[in-house]
């Protein structure tokens, strides 16, 4: 297996007082493209255009930024809304980065937190060499200054992607906070698709769905030390017909999934 990109993560903040959040992401140089559509109006007709406002920081890298007047926090992009949302992407030679913060308009109005405030966030952020194996509360790749009362809402989520160097077989990997565990568990509730329920060879907690034969695909997820763990394992319905792999072996792979401390990774 090889790991196509670095890993991707996310982070949500919040205020203590105010409602006032900011989603950190951070993924390969190659989203800093993908992510344009999301932070200008480019390709949006002139009413919705109209809502995207462009911004300078005081950066002296390649970046985007815009504010976004929204119908509200999860509506679409209009004049007339009443939630604002700041939009900030920009890269180093490995990574993106995209920070969205979102509040109330109403919040600025008030004075309880001030646009020159939000601005100064959003220039401080910087992308750094570190390694995601140093990750803590916060993904070390990434720093930004941050006021007191502006803390995270959980772990940050990680996601690695690999790829098997023969089969077109796929393999993604979260790593998230120990609170995401029961709403990840919901999936073959939630979604529309026809996830059935199977069992793997395992003793602690867990959960595991597949899709079945359509679309083979086969999601798993445990609980570990400290976070949530979850393993999805994607294959062509050609490989499994001619068997090049099996679901079998596919929830072997699922069963022996383990979290190993940084510690105890040293000592191996």
């Amino acid at each position: 297996m090889t790991l196509l990109w670095p890993p991707g993560s996310t982070s949500r903040i919040k205020h203590r007082l105010f409602d006032v959040t900011i989603e950190v992401q951070v993924e390969g140089r190659r989203y800093f493209d993908y992510w344009k559509p999301a932070c200008t109006s480019a390709g949006h007709p002139d009413y919705i255009a109209a809502a995207y406002q462009a911004g300078t920081l005081p950066r002296t890298d390649e970046y985007l930024y815009s504010k976004i007047s929204r119908y509200s926090r999860h509506g679409i992009s209009t004049t007339k809304g009443s939630w604002l949302e700041h939009c900030l992407i920009f890269h180093s030679e490995q990574l993106a980065a995209k920070l969205t913060i979102g509040l109330p308009k109403s919040v600025l109005e008030r004075g309880e937190i001030t646009a020159a405030e939000i601005e100064k966030i959003l220039a401080s952020a910087r992308l750094t060499a570190a390694s995601v194996e140093d990750r803590g509360t916060s993904d070390p790749r990434i720093v930004l200054e941050l006021p007191d009362d502006i803390v995270p809402t959980g772990l940050p989520t990680y996601t690695f992607n690999f790829e098997h160097n023969r089969l077109p077989l796929g393999i993604t990997v979260r790593l998230g906070d120990p609170k995401t565990y029961e709403r990840a568990k919901l999936l073959n509730e939630i979604s529309a698709m026809g996830w059935q329920v199977g069992s793997l060879a395992r003793t602690d907690e867990y959960f595991y769905y597949f899709l079945w034969p359509s679309y083979p695909t086969f999601e798993a997820g445990f609980r570990a030390e400290g976070m949530t763990a979850e393993i999805q394992v994607s294959v062509s319905k050609a490989s499994l017909e001619e068997g090049n792999i099996t679901k079998e072996e596919i929830e072997r792979v699922l069963a022996s999934a383990r979290v190993i401390p940084a510690g105890e990774l040293d000592k191996k």
